[in-house]
C-alpha cells in the first residue's frame, strides 16, 4: 500500500485519467472529490461488501460521477 499525504487543494493522479483531490479536512473526516472518465466505477467500498459474493465490482453500474 502506498501512503500519501496530501492538504487541501493537493490531489493524486491515478493512471493518467483518475484525479482523486482533497476538498475539505473537518475534524477527522476528510471530504475527497474524484474524477474519472464516465467508464470507470466509483463505488464505496462499504456497499460492495454488502453485495452478494457472485457479484464484481463490473457487473454494477457507474456511479454518476460527474
Amino acid at each position: 500500500m502506498l501512503v500519501l499525504r496530501r492538504k487541501v487543494g493537493e490531489s493524486i493522479v491515478l493512471a493518467g485519467v483518475i484525479n482523486i483531490s482533497v476538498l475539505a479536512v473537518e475534524g477527522e473526516r476528510v471530504k475527497i472529490g474524484i474524477s474519472a472518465p464516465p467508464d470507470v466505477s466509483i463505488v464505496r467500498e462499504e456497499l460492495l461488501r454488502s453485495v452478494p459474493e457472485t457479484s464484481s465490482v463490473q457487473n454494477t453500474s457507474p456511479v454518476q460521477h460527474r
